[in-house]
Parts: C-alpha cells; sequence; structure tokens
C-alpha cells in the first residue's frame, strides 16, 4: 500500500458550508464547534440528556463520524434555550463534552437549521506515504484527477450505511424473505430499512455505470443541491420538463408509485446544473414513465428486490418514504498537492455524497489493498450476499 490514511484526524477535516446567509433574528440559536474522535449523534444526546430536552428540540444539517476532524453546526430555539440556562451555560456545557474542541461561532436566526440547508461539505484530506510511489502510477493519479474535474463519479453508499459484513442490509432482507428479525428498537428498524433501499440504489446506480448510461431520455433530474419539492425534473432531447412533486402529492389520493405529473414549465438543459436520480425504495416511490426504457430499470430493482412484498405492512407502518438520489458526482473546486510524496487534496461535495466516493474513484485501479482496507470497496447486491 503506497498510502496511509486518517493516521491523525488532521488527516480528514470537514466544514460544512450553508447556502443562506443568517439573518440574526432571535428565533434560533446556532453554535458553529469543531469536534474528534466523537460522533454527532453523541454530542446531542449528551446535551439531551444534560438539560433534559428531547431529541427533536436540537436541529442538525448532517451527521458525522468520529474518525476526523468536523466542523458543523446545530440549532435550538429559544424557547428550549431558555429551558437550558440561556447561551452561556448552553455554550459552557457543549465546550465540556469530551473531544468538542472549540466553539467557532455562534448566530441567531429566524429558522432552524435543516438536512437540505448544508450547501456544500468542504472537504481536506492528506494522504500519507507509506512506500515510495511509482512515476508512472503518480502520473496515473495526476491524470485521474484531471479526469476530474470533468468527469462524473458514482455516487454510491458506503460502509458507514451497511457497518461491518452488511449486516444491517442483511438483518433486513430477512423481512422480504418472510422471516422475523429482532429490533432492539423503531429507530434501528427504520434505520434498517433505510440501509436495504441504500444498497439497492447502489446496484442501480452502478449497473448504469458498468453500461456508460450517465444521461438518458426521461431520466428524473435534480439541481446539486437535491432541492427536491420544486427542483424536479424529466429530461428528453435536451429539455427539461418541470414540475412540482409537493403540489402533486396535495392533490391526489396516496399511492405506493407516482410518475411525473403536473408540469410548471420547459427549459434547456444545461450540463452540470442537473443530475439523473436513481429510487431508493420506499412509499410513495416516484418512478419513471411507464411506457419509457427507463422505467424497466426502476421495476427491475424493485422486482429483484422484492420491495412489494413488504412494503404495505412494514414500510409504510414506519413512514419510509422513498426519495430518489442523484447518481452522480462532480468534485467542485477540486486542488491538489504533493509535500514529500503525500497527496494534499481539497474540493467541495454536496452534502448529500461521500468523499469516499471521490477517493475510491482516484485510487481504486493504483492501490487497490489500501481502498479495501480502508473501506471503500463499492458494496453491491450481487458481489456482496
Amino acid at each position: 500500500m503506497y498510502f496511509s490514511f486518517k493516521d491523525t484526524p488532521e488527516d480528514f477535516i470537514v466544514k460544512e458550508i450553508l447556502d443562506y446567509n443568517l439573518d440574526w433574528v432571535w428565533d434560533f440559536f446556532y453554535i458553529f464547534f469543531e469536534k474528534k474522535h466523537i460522533n454527532t449523534m453523541d454530542v446531542i444526546n449528551s446535551i439531551c440528556k444534560k438539560f433534559d430536552i428531547k431529541r427533536n428540540n436540537l436541529w442538525i444539517t448532517w451527521l458525522k463520524d468520529k474518525d476526523w476532524i468536523t466542523q458543523q453546526r446545530l440549532s435550538i430555539q429559544k424557547k428550549h434555550l431558555k429551558h437550558c440556562w440561556w447561551e452561556k451555560e448552553f455554550l459552557s456545557f457543549i465546550k465540556s463534552i469530551d473531544w468538542v474542541e472549540n466553539i467557532l461561532s455562534t448566530w441567531w436566526h429566524s429558522t432552524p437549521l435543516s438536512v437540505w440547508k448544508n450547501k456544500w461539505n468542504q472537504f481536506t484530506i492528506i494522504l500519507k506515504k507509506r512506500e515510495t510511489l511509482p512515476d508512472l502510477l503518480k502520473n496515473k493519479i495526476e491524470e485521474n484527477l484531471t479526469n476530474s474535474l470533468s468527469q462524473w463519479i458514482p455516487n454510491i453508499f458506503w460502509y458507514q450505511r451497511f457497518w461491518k459484513g452488511n449486516k444491517n442490509f442483511k438483518k433486513v432482507q430477512k423481512i422480504f424473505s418472510w422471516e422475523k428479525p429482532v429490533f432492539n428498537n423503531d429507530y434501528e428498524q427504520k434505520f434498517m430499512f433505510q440501509t436495504f433501499g441504500s444498497l439497492w440504489f447502489n446496484e442501480y446506480v452502478m449497473r448504469r455505470w458498468d453500461e456508460k448510461k450517465f444521461l438518458v431520455d426521461w431520466d428524473i433530474m435534480v439541481n446539486w443541491w437535491n432541492a427536491f419539492w420544486t427542483q424536479v425534473s424529466l429530461y428528453n432531447n435536451n429539455k427539461l420538463s418541470h414540475f412540482d412533486y409537493r403540489k402533486e402529492k396535495e392533490l391526489h389520493e396516496w399511492k405506493p408509485f407516482r410518475e411525473p405529473s403536473e408540469y410548471l414549465r420547459k427549459s434547456d438543459y444545461i450540463e452540470w446544473k442537473r443530475i439523473p436520480t436513481g429510487p431508493v425504495l420506499g412509499t410513495e416511490q416516484l418512478v419513471c414513465k411507464e411506457w419509457t426504457l427507463w422505467r424497466n430499470y426502476d421495476d427491475l430493482i424493485i422486482k429483484e428486490s422484492k420491495f412489494l412484498e413488504g412494503w404495505e405492512t412494514i414500510l409504510k407502518k414506519i413512514k419510509i418514504y422513498w426519495y430518489r438520489r442523484p447518481l452522480w458526482i462532480l468534485p467542485k473546486d477540486l486542488e491538489w498537492d504533493w509535500k514529500d510524496w503525500n497527496l494534499i487534496l481539497k474540493f467541495f461535495l454536496p452534502t448529500w455524497c461521500y468523499a469516499s466516493s471521490f477517493l475510491s474513484f482516484l485510487l481504486k485501479d493504483i492501490d487497490p489493498k489500501w481502498c479495501e482496507s480502508n473501506n471503500l470497496k463499492i458494496l453491491r447486491i450481487n458481489q456482496d450476499l
């Protein structure tokens, strides 16, 4: 293996970038903090336990793992902050949590944080020299980096979603084989079902990657930030037909599957501003038009997964709703540098994708042992079950 990875938390730094300016309206208190060696939910749970508040009284944009340095936000409504003895005591406790390194800044804003309000994640990653990299392979890395400035990369889910040995998916799969696995609580059950849809999404996106079907007529498209309700459209012959899925749901009765309707306008397709999507299985699934070739891909995933045999009694009950996930990613403002044979990478990715996708693309053919040892192997249905 030519590189070591995450020897120290400083080798992997991720920073949240919001998509709006804070207005200093005194409704929600925002805290921007830095942590390492602790995941986001451990911070949240510590706050809830200390001040005896509910989990849904705190808002975040996304969960972050504990293995690196993360700079992220949480927010709390003014009335709940009062229960926590106001800003000074609240901040003092957060600072006291083990491995919360620093409070970077605080604000007030008129609305709370939410998942899709985080516009980008900014990454700084250091791949440290372990063995001398031959010039031929270094040139290949340079080629891959240059290509990644303009080449789509599969937006797959990674091992964090499935855990060791893909055990999360395998537990849920038993239900669709008419077995009855035991879940510890409703949260675990819901999360496990989400992993089921996630692995089938991986299969969907990699089939299209293998067939080089990066963009096809009648693809369902979203913008870079996956603002799904009003920024969804159908692609056909370099044109986009925009529709509002939220309005369609309001006007029509509940259905297990829905096709695009309620069109608002048409526009020209501009490359890089819209991305094709694939299904992450759940109820009220949005699927491609029935008479199109790419509806066959949606139907094939639904049929092979045996999804129809379990959704009505299980998925609807625990409210696992569909969504369509962008198929491809493209690193933004990518920069790289070599220092003493260490490779330093800096780039931005939308909040809905993993940096692991980019690292795997970069090194899978150059240092496969490194990819495997760092859980950068692509999980697929047919290869891993």
